[in-house]
């Protein structure tokens, strides 16, 4: 351990502390409020050094009192740069705090896993026009944990601190709730460190680097294209590895055929089935985030629910079997999940689904979500419904009566029509009535 401040290689960043071995990975950086110095870490930077590097940046001092976030946030991506620290976990306290999360904004792909601790209630986006796309997993301690909309899926922990710094007036609490959260990897990290085994790098956040000659940029089309096909061939995995493997490609590189079908594939194929718990905890905890997986329901619409040997048992996964669940003050993750599920099962089979309709119509918040899974029921090449049921379930929405294409349908279903492709010319007619 080094409890002395180390200037940066070439002199011009913010002096330093540093502690634990020099090749734990990922390095963590932990930022202190500019009236603080790196030495006010010490309560807790010994004790969550082992296995870790920790990086202690003076970035204000005690000249540096009224210091903005912003001019932190550069300081601090210049740190990394003059260290060469490529990816970091993060800790910042109260203008640290915030410090951390411009830098989590403005270069998602180099932070790792993001702690915000004391952070002031504002949670500023800079530049204001910026979308504040925080992708790292974020625990929140003792703070709000989105007042701005930055970081909607944080965590958040309360930890009695009597108005001190949490880490000062409750240094276990604080080490143990922080080091439970950076011990869990997430799968995109998974998914990196699995790249990096073949020599492809994450250098923006949509761009990538093959280090192997001939060396040169990559977009995520060409990684999909090299690796995507490969996870599961992978030995070195075992099933449950893979399975995280490719959920992380899937969040660091969107929809994609080749990687999503090997996943499907993989389930079906003779080293099938795939861990259930991790297979569709994994979809899950997508389905239920407030950041949008989109290439999580792509995938369960494509590959599970178009193909008639997957598509109930992925229904039942992802929403059937908690269709118990769905009643008036469901908890906002829950209603999260069946939304995005009732929009994507269209060719999931009526009798399969057609008591998790029911139950989701008892919830106001998924109304509109409802009728769109009986529109798409009726119009997908692969799907179909009971027009009495699908009738019934429409009259006891609450929807604006102008709902756009709501009447078309009530006049097919009415007429008795299951699906628009077996008689293509009722709902045209439906239409122009």
């Amino acid at each position: 351990m080094a409890d002395h401040l180390t200037p940066t290689p070439d002199g011009s960043g913010p002096a330093h502390r540093t502690a634990g071995p020099d090749d734990g990975d990922p390095p963590l950086v932990l930022l202190t409020a500019p009236q603080d110095t790196a030495g006010d870490w010490a309560p807790v930077r010994d004790a969550l050094a082992p296995g870790r590097r920790i990086y202690t940046p003076d970035l204000g001092g005690p000249t540096g009192c009224d210091r903005p976030a912003p001019l932190m946030r550069d300081d601090l991506l210049g740190f990394l740069d003059a260290l060469g620290l490529d990816r970091v976990d993060l800790i910042g306290r109260s203008t640290g705090a915030l410090a951390a999360l411009l830098v989590a904004q403005a270069a998602p792909h180099r932070v790792v896993r993001l702690v915000l601790a004391d952070p002031p209630p504002d949670l500023p986006r800079e530049p204001p026009s910026a979308p504040g796309r925080i992708t790292a997993p974020t625990l929140v301690v003792n703070g709000a944990a989105d007042p701005a909309g930055l970081v909607p899926d944080a965590r958040t922990v309360s930890i009695p601190a009597d108005g001190r710094p949490v880490h000062e007036a409750a240094p276990a609490a604080f080490t143990r709730a922080v080091e439970a959260f950076l011990d869990e990897v997430p799968d995109s990290e998974l998914a990196l460190r699995w790249l990096a085994g073949s020599a492809i790098t994450r250098t923006g956040e949509s761009s990538w680097w093959d280090a192997d000659p001939p060396a040169g940029p990559l977009t995520a089309d060409d990684v999909i294209d090299q690796m995507g096909w490969l996870v599961f061939d992978d030995e070195d995995l075992d099933l449950a590895g893979r399975v995280r493997v490719a959920l992380g490609l899937m969040d660091l590189l969107g929809s994609h055929p080749l990687l999503a079908g090997q996943i499907h594939m993989a389930h079906l194929g003779p080293r099938g089935p795939l861990p259930l718990d991790v297979l569709w905890d994994g979809y899950r905890r997508r389905l239920e985030a407030v950041r949008d997986h989109a290439a999580c329901p792509d995938s369960l619409w494509l590959d599970w629910f178009e193909d008639p040997r997957t598509a109930a048992p992925a229904f039942a996964a992802v929403l059937g079997d908690d269709r118990h669940l769905l009643l008036p003050g469901a908890p906002e993750p829950l209603v999260r999940r069946a939304r995005r599920v009732l929009e994507y099962s269209g060719p999931v089979g009526w009798d399969v689904k057609a008591e998790t309709y029911r139950a989701a119509a008892r919830v106001p918040a998924l109304h509109h979500a409802v009728f769109r899974a009986v529109l798409r029921s009726y119009h997908d090449l692969y799907g179909g419904l009971d027009p009495v049921q699908g009738l019934a379930l429409l009259d006891g929405l609450d929807l604006p009566p102008d709902t756009e294409r709501l009447a078309p349908l009530r006049r097919v279903l009415a007429d008795g029509h299951r699906h628009h492709y077996a008689s293509p010319q009722a709902w045209g007619a439906a239409l122009d009535r």
